[in-house]
């Protein structure tokens, strides 16, 4: 994997960076289950006018919550005050006339808030965005840093190395970037290229490294037009500055505005190596991807890009072949980048395509489905499992009961009396010390007893009552270092006690929980304090005081008949079987005082263990209980789409569900072999095969359902692998060192070690109960994942392994197999395509040939070389009509024998192909515009956001060539107005050899009611090349696609009339033929005939001076506007003498003219012609070839006779 970083521009950038966040964390889980983030080597930033980030799409996190950046431009002024703000600091660096033909005309008037959006409107979103270009600048400058740091780099090492097993080091890799947005929007969409700019300036970030998708309108067409306004006048206005960013012819401006904003650095004239449209339909035939809905596409799209981010050879294709040195094939230079190959590559002309779609067994998504499903079983249990929906009586009534009838069994489990809730007294304490210490306190009395046994004298012969003296006086003496044995035995039994009974206590309550749930666990333990506080306490209390005071050697009855025989003279005799048998009559005395001081530790343990262990147990339980409600009242649930994970119970499916959700089946590009309607039908059989192996009775799934929860809810099952059952759900499992509880419990009045051991700390129980959903869900991906299992068996098949005739049971199935196989490679291929149509009709005219569309495919690993499935795939590829000749080779390349593949990835794409053929883009435009029937009020209102030559599709020279042919045309009466001074007023060219005047589009997106001054003509004509390529798919009546570029192609020809680039070489330049025949003849068409000078060589002088003047009068109106340092600076004059030239005033930007745009190209041509007018004479004097054929005056050729006007040399 490779160092990315992946910017979002606007709401649909956003949308798409959070569907591909969640796939490639899903991707990243497959390797590392527990990884929770990205790789800082692949870093994600939003940009966004809203001042907090909005909700990610679907319930996933949005950027900044999965741990990227989150930029801000909007503000909360309104715009009004916004603008004077922005403006003011702009006309400080003299740079407020670079905003003055697009920016709002009247801000004062535009009283809108902006702290959400740009109202769909381009040019407040690029205010808002040079306002801010310091802070994106800052924020891009922090995610690049963050990739260059070498714990980044240390950190993609490792995982490169953990996900192919080789080392690498990327510490000098260069990032891919990807810059993300809409077309269709405001904000996003006037931002992008000043993104790509400023990271253009930046270290380490290469442009031709740097891919720019942009989503078409098209994805939004299933939304009403009244909440998309203007998307297609944005898409038109965003194709001019594409293309302008493409080849170089913003940067100027760009570079100026970054100065005016404080930024410095030197940004690159070419900002990204290739633009990308998203459509929501697919190749020629226009197919639609998915329902055609925008959340289909930022999926697919989203999905496209991840799987390119996670794979190295996608990565490494993308970098050096789509990005860099594509050897596009050269398209028609006269319909798009008409330009010198020098100036303007080819290469930098086309856009880009993608399109995806992965292959799969789909089997890891069945294992979420049934980890989900069972975790939603467990879940539903945890929350009413005392329920039983069949029986009339209440879930309280159900409760109680259930809780009267297992009771008795549980306090017996726990090591309480089983008739405890049925009344207990003192009477009873000691029966039930019995029954749990009997043992251990007959123990403890035959070891007194032997102990007493070797105190007492030898008394073989002596005197008898001498002997029976000395017994007694040792028996006494016995009595305190008895009962500090006895004492030490007993307190060793209750603090073990102590332990084992924490143990069973918790045992029971998690069998409780697994078995009936929350309620009836939180039931049962209020239901046992209360029995222990007011019953077994008091009665084991009133135990201890009745034994209170008790000698352990007090003389029994026994004793005396033992003894008093030996009252006589005599002496004694069988001295040693007495002794025996005095001992042997303390051994049951011993005993029971062993129990009583057992009785004695217990009874204050006992009383602290409701308060420390059963109170915390408790609450605890309640805090869960509470967690899981809440988690059980979401509605919006959180889910991974890209591996359907979540942790929302809401969003589970459950058991009486009819139908698959369909998040299963995966994004509109993801194609699965198995089948998702059978998910539920698969589960019921796997889950009972599983359960039966443990339980031969087991016979419905709904029994083994229930079996399986329980499994889950306690934590304990069996498996073959290496990860064990957890075993703890309200606390740790034991470790099986002796000594403590589970709970960590440790009584103060039981802290001490017994027989001088170590200490322990008294402190209370600690519980956490584990079954909250997230962790609902470890445990059952735990318990579907076990080795050896059916689900495990069904879920870990290969896609080799599956389409082996071995694994399948019998020829028909195999042959089942494989047809799936055909059809999902198929369905893949097909969707695989690039994410973006395109005209087969502008295929033939911009490449020639039939102009049918043609893809690549490249794949991923395909696990079935030597196999018949190879042969099966390949034959489909054969048979693709559409696909390139080199796709075979990749297919050849990816086959392999390797196992464990589980997915194909298909990358899809077009060749690199001229903008002008994708009809995601124009044909749609056209219609918009055609729609409005000439009601064209507010289409282009604030739709372009940057100067005309930073904002039209057109090359430096093919403009400048267009400004030139405005010149010559206007003075040599190639160029008309109808209706000048009225609001329909038209432009019109004349097409010297179809004898015709030809119309420029009408109405133009600046109409004449907006011009400042008559100079506005030629600006607003050379915008309208926009409107021309919206129309240049579409034939109009009579005519072919590209017909409506033909009055620019003569607009240009007027002074270059090379076919695909600018006249060079030792050629006579054809600007200066054109004038030369104008001098010789001085045909004027749009008066028809001779309008300056006599007739022949007789007038040229005339003319000459003619034209001289109109150039040299354009080039002094030209003068205002340019600045002083420029070409046609006037000789002292004063700055303050050109207010539209070095622009300090808002009020001089409001009215500045369009043709300030275009002030520089027509000093700069018109300047070029006057040096011509010499040759041009000498050429007119001398002819070396015959003169053209007459013009034609307009009423010749027009329906309609435009009147003719008094130009005055006024429109340039």
């Amino acid at each position: 994997m490779q160092k990315y970083l992946v910017v979002g521009c606007g709401g649909s950038g956003a949308k798409t960076q959070a569907y591909m966040i969640d796939q490639l964390l899903a991707h990243l889980r497959r390797v590392d289950p527990e990884r929770a983030e990205l790789p800082a080597a692949w870093q994600f930033v939003t940009i966004d006018v809203p001042l907090e980030p909005e909700p990610g799409p679907d319930g996933l996190a949005n950027v900044a919550q999965a741990g990227g950046r989150y930029i801000p431009i909007g503000n909360r002024l309104h715009y009004n005050r916004f603008d004077a703000g922005l403006s003011h600091q702009l006309a400080r660096s003299g740079a407020l006339g670079e905003i003055a033909t697009w920016a709002p005309r009247d801000p004062e008037h535009l009283n809108t808030p902006i702290s959400d959006g740009a109202g769909q409107y381009r040019a407040i979103g690029r205010m808002l965005t040079i306002q801010h270009l310091e802070t994106i600048h800052e924020g891009l400058r922090a995610a690049i840093d963050r990739l260059n740091l070498v714990e980044t780099t240390i950190e993609l090492n490792e995982l490169n190395h953990r996900i192919t097993g080789r080392h690498s080091d990327s510490a000098d890799d260069q990032p891919v970037v990807l810059i993300i947005g809409s077309m269709a929007g405001g904000s996003g969409a006037s931002m992008a290229f000043d993104v790509a700019r400023l990271l253009s300036a930046m270290p380490l970030v290469k442009p031709a490294h740097t891919a720019v998708f942009m989503l078409t309108p098209e994805v939004f067409e299933a939304i009403p037009e009244d909440r998309m306004p203007g998307a297609w006048a944005n898409s038109l206005a965003m194709f001019g500055e594409a293309f302008a960013a493409q080849t170089g012819a913003g940067a100027g401006h760009d570079v100026a505005l970054m100065r005016a904003m404080g930024l410095a650095g030197a940004p690159q004239d070419t900002t990204f190596g290739r633009l990308f449209p998203i459509g929501a339909r697919m190749g020629g035939t226009r197919s639609r991807f998915g329902d055609g809905t925008p959340t289909a596409v930022f999926r697919g799209l989203a999905r496209a890009l991840a799987a390119l981010m996670s794979s190295e050879k996608a990565s490494g294709d993308f970098k050096s072949y789509t990005l860099a040195n594509t050897g596009s094939r050269v398209g028609d230079r006269s319909i798009l980048g008409w330009a010198s190959p020098e100036q303007v590559r080819w290469d930098d002309v086309p856009w880009g395509s993608m399109g995806y779609a992965q292959l799969s067994m789909g089997r890891d998504r069945y294992a979420e489905y049934a980890a989900q499903r069972l975790a939603r079983t467990a879940f539903d249990r945890l929350l009413a499992g005392h329920v039983d929906p069949a029986e009339e009586s209440t879930g309280k009534e159900q409760l109680d009961r259930r809780l009267r009838e297992r009771l008795p069994g549980t306090l017996h489990r726990m090591g309480l009396p089983r008739d405890l809730a049925a009344g207990f007294g003192p009477e009873q304490v000691g029966a039930w010390l019995g029954w749990l210490f009997g043992n251990h306190s007959a123990a403890a009395g035959d070891a007194a007893a032997a102990w007493l046994r070797g105190q007492l004298p030898p008394g073989e012969g002596m005197r008898s009552a001498d002997w029976a003296a000395l017994v007694r006086t040792r028996i006494r003496d016995a009595g305190a270092p008895l009962a500090e044995r006895l004492g030490e035995e007993a307190y060793a039994i209750a603090r073990d006690f102590a332990d084992h009974f924490t143990d069973a206590v918790i045992g029971e309550v998690e069998a409780a929980i697994a078995a009936l749930g929350l309620p009836y666990a939180e039931e049962l333990i209020d239901r046992v304090g209360e029995l222990i506080q007011e019953r077994l306490a008091p009665a084991l209390r009133a135990h201890v005081d009745g034994l209170r005071g008790r000698d352990p050697v007090a003389a029994p009855p026994q004793l005396e008949s033992l003894l008093q025989p030996l009252g006589g003279r005599g002496t004694v005799k069988s001295a040693e079987q007495i002794a025996d048998q005095v001992a042997e009559v303390y051994r049951a005395q011993f005993a029971a005082h062993h129990l009583g001081l057992v009785a004695a530790r217990l009874q204050p343990a006992l009383a602290d263990f409701r308060a420390e262990v059963l109170v915390r147990l408790r609450r605890e339980l309640e805090s869960a209980h509470r967690d899981l409600e809440r988690a059980g009242q979401i509605r919006d649930a959180a889910v991974h789409l890209a591996d359907v994970a979540t942790e929302e119970p809401t969003a589970w499916p459950a058991d009486a569900d009819e139908r698959i959700d369909e998040r299963f089946a995966g994004s509109a590009n993801e194609i699965v072999i198995t089948d998702v309607d059978r998910f539920a039908a698969d589960y019921e059989a796997h889950l009972l095969a599983t359960m039966a192996a443990g339980d031969p009775q087991l016979r419905a799934a709904d029994q083994a359902s229930a079996a399986a929860a329980a499994e889950i809810l306690a934590g304990r099952w069996d498996t073959q692998g290496g990860s064990p059952a957890p075993a703890d759900t309200l606390c740790p499992p034991t470790t099986g060192e002796a000594g403590g509880n589970r709970a960590g419990w440790v009584s103060r009045h039981l802290a001490a070690a017994p027989r001088g051991g170590a200490d322990r700390e008294a402190r209370p129980a600690v519980f956490r109960v584990r079954l909250r959903p997230a962790e609902l869900m470890a445990r059952t991906r735990a318990w579907i994942a076990r080795p050896a299992k059916p689900f495990s068996d069904f879920i870990d098949v290969d896609l080799r392994t599956y389409l082996s005739p071995a694994a399948a049971e019998s020829r028909a199935e195999h042959a089942e197999r494989v047809a799936r196989l055909r059809s999902a490679f198929t369905r893949a291929l097909r969707l695989a395509r690039p994410l973006a149509a395109v005209s087969t009709e502008m295929l033939g005219l911009v490449y020639g040939g039939q102009g049918a569309e043609e893809y690549h495919f490249n794949f991923s690993e395909i696990p079935f070389e030597g196999t018949g499935a190879k042969e099966e795939l390949e034959a489909i590829l054969v048979g693709d009509r559409y696909r390139d000749a080199a796709t075979l080779g990749t297919f050849e390349a990816a086959c392999t024998t390797d196992r464990r593949v589980f997915a194909i990835d298909v990358f899809g794409s077009y060749p690199n192909y001229s903008p002008v053929v994708f009809s995601s883009l124009f044909p749609h435009i056209a219609e918009d515009w055609a729609a409005r029937a000439g009601a064209v009020q507010g289409f282009w209102q604030l739709r372009r956001a940057r100067p005309l030559p930073a904002a039209l599709p057109l090359t430096e020279e093919e403009r400048r060539a267009m400004v030139g042919g405005w010149l010559i045309g206007v003075v040599t009466g190639r160029i008309h107005i109808a209706d000048r001074g009225r609001a329909e007023a038209s432009a019109h060219i004349h097409d010297d050899r179809a004898r015709t005047w030809v119309p420029f589009p009408h109405p133009m997106l600046t109409p004449p009611k907006d011009f400042r001054t008559a100079l506005d003509w030629m600006p607003a004509v050379i915008e309208s090349v926009l409107l021309a390529y919206a129309m240049v798919q579409t034939a109009p009546p009579g005519g072919a696609p590209g017909d409506s570029l033909r009055p620019y192609r003569l607009l240009r020809g007027l002074y270059d009339d090379g076919d695909q680039g600018p006249t060079t070489g030792a050629v006579q330049h054809p600007a200066t033929r054109a004038l030369a025949q104008w001098l010789a003849e001085g045909d004027d068409p749009a008066h028809g005939g001779t309008r300056i000078g006599a007739a022949g060589a007789a007038g040229i002088g005339e003319r000459r001076r003619h034209l001289a003047e109109a150039l040299a009068g354009a080039r002094e109106k030209a003068a205002l506007f340019l600045p002083r340092r420029g070409s046609a600076a006037l000789p002292g004059a004063a700055a303050e003498d050109r207010p539209f030239a070095h622009v300090t005033d808002r009020r001089a930007a409001s009215r500045m003219p369009l043709y300030r745009d275009l002030a520089a190209d027509v000093d700069e041509v018109a300047a070029e012609l006057l040096g011509r007018l010499d040759e041009a004479q000498a050429l007119a004097e001398n002819p070396a070839e015959p003169a053209a054929a007459p013009w034609t005056s307009p009423a010749d050729d027009l329906d309609t006779a435009p009147q003719l006007p008094d130009l005055g040399g006024g429109v340039i």
